[in-house]
């Protein structure tokens, strides 16, 4: 089933840039931020799936976890 997800906000106004500078080359037919997402997602399990790249990702994902975990209860 599928589940919505958090994007911080700096990495979704990135997303939204990159949308609105493709909208006038493609009109409706411009990815949306979903797309992108998708997209990205699709990467990360491709490279997940390769040895090499699994460390790599994985160290990306326990950093992460730790930058996300010490914004825990700040208030900024």
């Amino acid at each position: 089933m599928p589940q919505p997800v958090r994007v911080p906000d700096e990495i979704y106004a990135i997303l939204q840039q990159i949308k609105f500078s493709l909208d006038p080359e493609y009109m409706k037919a411009a990815p949306s931020v979903q797309d992108m997402v998708n997209v990205a997602l699709k990467r990360f399990i491709e490279d997940w799936e390769h040895p090499d790249s699994q460390t790599q990702l994985l160290n990306e994902l326990l950093e992460q976890r730790q930058i996300a975990r010490s914004r825990m209860g700040n208030t900024r």
